[in-house]
């Protein structure tokens, strides 16, 4: 801020800078919580890919070493048709000698951090519905901002938020 003295012309004049308009400031806050999910989103997709590679690696070691496809499924959830295909999708091992018990609870314990990655996900997903139908509600950003801000297609934008209201999510 400057004080303009006498010499310049004896007024007063304020240099400071303006108030932000109250819908760029939405704007940018939406535009950071936006890109903020988007990185969430893609750390916990990058964190389940390896996790699944884990789970199907020792789901067929254990077929390898002699355990029944049908106490796998139980053990998984899986389908027995899905405990086949990974147990066919790896045909390079060899039998490891551990005990069945133990690979049934590191089976157990990776498909229960494949789970809490799937809630999180689901968490995720459900927070960036309710930031896109803000921004739609508030008009402050175009489809096309909102589609390279989330990664989604525009289309897909509009009909995901099509009739929500952002107090319901």
């Amino acid at each position: 801020m400057s004080v303009i003295h006498q010499d310049d012309a004896g007024y007063y004049r304020y240099r400071g800078t303006p108030k932000p308009d109250p819908a760029d400031r939405q704007a940018d806050k939406l535009r950071r919580l936006l890109k903020a999910n988007r990185q969430r989103i893609a750390f916990n997709a990058s964190s389940s890919r390896p996790l699944s590679v884990r789970l199907n690696q020792h789901i067929a070691q254990a077929l390898r070493d002699g355990m029944k496809v049908t106490r796998l499924a139980q053990a998984t959830g899986l389908s027995r048709w899905t405990i086949r295909t990974i147990g066919l999708s790896f045909d390079d091992l060899l039998p490891s000698g551990t005990h069945p018990e133990q690979q049934l609870a590191v089976i157990t314990g990776l498909k229960s951090e494949l789970a809490e990655l799937e809630e999180a996900k689901a968490v995720l997903e459900e927070r960036r519905l309710s930031l896109l139908v803000a921004a739609r509600r508030l008009g402050v950003m175009d489809d096309f901002e909102l589609a390279a801000l989330t990664a989604l297609q525009s289309g897909d934008i509009r009909k995901m938020t099509w009739g929500l209201q952002p107090g319901l999510l």
